[in-house]
Parts: structure tokens; sequence; C-alpha cells
């Protein structure tokens, strides 16, 4: 969404799409605009072998044929090691590891990736690497160490990839896909802007600690996510954030406190704008999150049952995929066990916008958050909302609606309770609660504002020194969106 709306406001900017997904079967949802030169997909899994050609052009045979005996030890070892080395130390520069990946981009222009990295040679560099590092403490065993091979080849693969001639590149997270903002500057002198909607390795930190696999792999996992986010804030000429919480971890994690800037999220007014309400049924309340521990799914469960006891009648609706099948079926049966089977309904829906105007509420009950979509559009849609008081969420309400304390079922009933009262105070609650966070939604988050923030950092990484006007110099900027969605 954040990308389409992007494209969409900037149509003076010509855009190159660089988005890495999880297979080569996720496609765009989101039509084209004529200001796309290009959209490439770089799927990590689902495929024969990792960095393999979508399609058997010439130019990948000539790779292969020129992947020699010869060349792997003479071309690709060194760097490769450097590149493995940096990885694994957190005493290693930025320096080092973009030296490393730098060099493997060069090698694999003319040398074929999946032949390179399943070569003995390879694999014998990447155990001298482990056995010298951090992870040699822990005796790495063979089943690990082909886990975390198998990890690197994936990562890896992304330096394969030819990168368009662009004067800014714009990562949408640090980590792997700021790794094209890394290179071009290197090769190109491009700017290199990067966005963190979430914090990828805060993000890193909280899927590794709940993650099904050998500590080894996990600590593995982790300084590969550490260095290419220390490697991504150096290179970076700015590192913009939607909310001052996400900013606060960004400089934790090492990046230079002036380059940081604030760049909010903006929402299409239009798509999401008030209705009249109708006839009042049930009260409704709307979730509209991803089944995933950190929603907190779970604790609005419990919530429910103790609001079901109050007001009997009380309707929940959670809309959202569920990557985590294993905590979409412990909500389940939650669920079940709560008694809440005719009372609360998990779905998807392609309608975001309609379920918001069928709702009484909206609910964010989040354990971790960075600046969520979704309460925006609960704002711009005029639904009063509660919400738990994580991440950016405070400063995007203010005060202009209920916040709780995450993981607390009892506080999250309380406020759900007072703003679903049934009578005049109710509903007058309700209508105050309406009319302010549509008022503060249309005052700072409308997608055109976002989308004029973003044409100002354009600008100024390009004409730092200059007074010339955005109107002057439209059409003169190229951008590749890397990891957009």
């Amino acid at each position: 969404m954040w990308c389409d709306q992007l494209i969409r406001r900037l149509s003076d900017v010509d855009f190159h799409l660089f988005a890495i997904t999880n297979s080569p079967e996720q496609t765009p949802i989101w039509e084209l605009r004529e200001n796309v030169r290009t959209c490439r997909l770089a799927p990590l899994w689902g495929m024969e072998g990792p960095g393999s050609e979508s399609d058997l052009t010439p130019k990948a045979y000539l790779r292969q044929l020129g992947t020699t005996g010869e060349v792997i030890p003479d071309n690709f070892l060194e760097p490769f090691e450097i590149t493995i080395r940096a990885l694994l130390s957190s005493e290693s520069s930025p320096e080092e590891l973009a030296g490393g990946l730098l060099h493997l981009h060069l090698y694999f222009r003319n040398s074929a990736y999946a032949w390179t990295m399943a070569s003995p040679e390879a694999w014998d560099a990447f155990l001298r690497c482990c056995r010298d590092s951090f992870l040699h403490a822990g005796k790495l065993s063979l089943a690990e160490a082909i886990d975390c091979m198998r990890w690197l080849q994936r990562y890896l693969a992304i330096v394969t990839l030819p990168y368009p001639a662009v004067d800014i590149t714009h990562a949408s997270t640090a980590g792997l896909a700021g790794i094209p903002g890394v290179l071009a500057k290197l090769l190109q002198g491009s700017r290199f802007l990067i966005t963190e909607h979430r914090v990828h390795l805060r993000e890193c930190y909280l899927y590794l600690g709940r993650a099904d696999c050998e500590l080894a792999v996990k600590r593995f996992l982790l300084s590969l996510n550490e260095a290419l986010v220390r490697m991504n804030y150096h290179y970076a000429d700015v590192i913009s954030s939607p909310c001052a919480f996400n900013q606060k971890w960004q400089i934790r994690l090492g990046a230079e406190a002036g380059k940081v800037r604030w760049t909010p999220h903006g929402v299409d007014p239009e798509r999401f704008a008030p209705r009249e309400p109708g006839e009042r049924k049930r009260p409704t309340v709307l979730t509209v999150a991803r089944f995933s521990p950190w929603k907190g799914i779970d604790v609005l469960l419990r919530a429910a049952a103790l609001v079901r006891a109050q007001i009997p009648e009380a309707r929940f609706q959670i809309l959202g995929e569920a990557p985590d099948r294993e905590y979409f079926e412990t909500c389940l049966a939650l669920r079940s066990t709560l008694g809440l089977n005719s009372s609360v309904e998990f779905g998807e829906t392609a309608d975001s916008a309609s379920a918001y105007h069928q709702a009484d509420v909206f609910c964010l009950p989040s354990v971790s958050e960075g600046a969520p979509y979704s309460l925006l559009e609960a704002m711009f849609s005029g639904r009063p909302v509660v919400a738990t008081d994580v991440g950016g969420v405070a400063e995007t309400l203010g005060d202009t609606g209920l916040l709780v304390k995450p993981n607390d079922p009892e506080d999250l009933a309380r406020a759900l309770i007072f703003v679903l009262e049934d009578g005049e105070a109710g509903a007058a609650r309700r209508v105050t609660f309406s009319t302010a966070v549509l008022a503060r939604a249309r005052l700072h988050y409308t997608a055109q504002q976002s989308a004029e923030h973003f044409r100002q950092l354009y600008y100024s990484l390009l004409y730092e020194d200059s007074e010339l006007s955005a109107a002057a110099a439209a059409g003169s900027v190229a951008v590749t969106g890397a990891g957009c969605s």
C-alpha cells in the first residue's frame, strides 16, 4: 500500500521497483502506473536452487560455462570469506562487509550463482569462517552448519541481480532490502534513503526469540542481520521513520541521530471516509491485524469474554491473514474454550473500508507495534479507537482515543465496555471519539501529506545546496524501491 501510494502521488518521479518476496508465486497486487519503468521480483524461496534464473537465457548459460574450477578459487573465495567474516563478527566494519558484497556482485555478473555456492570450495570456506567465529564456541553441528549455509545462500542471491541506474535508492527497510542501496551508492554514486515502517532488527529480535530452530542457527541469523543493518545505517544518507518510537530504536541500534527523519504514514481520505451509521443491531468491535503473537489476538479474546459478561450481545470481528498457523490454531482453540464461537468471527477481507464502517469501535490489542496502518484507516473512517499503548500508537492517536496496557485483558475490556455502553451517554461518547480521531487523521496523516514529505526528502537528497524547487525539477528523479510491497 505504502509503495503504491508513493508511486501514484509522485507521478513526476520515475520508479524502478525491486521487490524481495518469499516465493516466485507472489505477484504485484497493485496496478503498475505509467511512472514505473521496471518491476522486478527477487524471490528468496520456492525455486529449485538459490539465485536460479527465472528463465534460461543465453546469458545464464554463458555464466554457467564461465564458472570453471579455476574461477572459483581465483575470483570468488577471497570476497566470499571477507563477507562471511564480516557477517559473523560484531567488530567488523560496514566498509568491510560492503566491499565483500560489492566484489561478489561483480563476480556474479559473469559466473553462475547456484554452481558457485554449491561448490566444495564455497562449503569449505564457509566452515573455516564458522570455526573462527563465535559459532565455533557452540560446537556447530553438521546439521546446523547446513541450515546456516542454506540461509546464507538465499540471502546472498540478492547480489546477483543487476540494478538500474538511479539517482536515489529508496529501501522500505534496513537489512536485506538495503543491499541494493549500498551497492548502487558504491557503483553509481546514488543517494540512499531507508524508510523503516517497522524497525527491521527489532523485528528480528522478536521473531528469533520464538523461532523453532537450533540456538546456533538463531545466533547466525541474528549476527547476519545485525551486520547488514549496521552497514545499511552507515551508508544511508537519510533514515526515515513514521514515529518517534522507531526513531529511538534506530538510534539505539546504531543509526546516526543526524540522519534520522520523521516521515508520517498516510491514508487516502476518500477511500476511508466516514459514513452515516446504520441501525445499530449488535455492538461490534473490529480488529484488523495478522494472526501473530505480537498482535495480541489471544489477549483480545480473553477481553471479549469479559465484555460479553457485561454486554451479552457484543460481537467481535477479527480480520487478517494467518501466517503463523500455530498461533491461529491456538486462537481458534481459545475462542472455543471461552465459549465465544457465536460472538467472535475470524476472517479476511478485500474491502477493509466497509468493515470499518460496520463497526462501533476499532480495537488494536497489540503487544508490539511500529506505526500501524490499520489504526490510521480506522481514524479516517471515524471509528472510536481502543488500543494498547505500544510502539508509535500513542503518538499517532494522541488524546483522541483510549489507550490501555498491553497484555492486560481486564484493562482492555474496561475500555471497550466504556465505549460500547448503550444509551445516550454511550452514544454521545462514541460521537466525541469519532469526531476527534477523524480531525486528527485529516490534520496529520493524509496520503498526499505523506507523499509530499517524501518528495521533499528526494529533492533534499539531490539538491542539498540548491534553492531549486520540486516543481522546477519534476521528472528528473528515478528511484529504486527495494523491498516494496
